[in-house]
């Protein structure tokens, strides 16, 4: 897997960029994703980096 772990002291600050919700850590087919339960938003985490554009979020089915 290319994607690296977010720093730690990164990942305690993150929020959903739609509704400032909790991001859960989340292991997918496609790679690590961060995400938020409440909008139902799956977010990329590009080497190490997340990437929280919510026109880039996959939805969850």
């Amino acid at each position: 897997m290319t994607d690296r772990l977010i720093e730690p002291w990164l990942r305690e600050i993150i929020r959903c960029p739609r509704c400032k919700g909790d991001l859960t850590d989340t292991t997918t087919e496609s790679g690590v994703e961060l995400q938020c339960q409440a909008c139902r938003l799956g977010y990329p985490i590009d080497s190490g980096i997340p990437v929280l554009l919510v026109d880039l979020a996959r939805p969850l089915g």
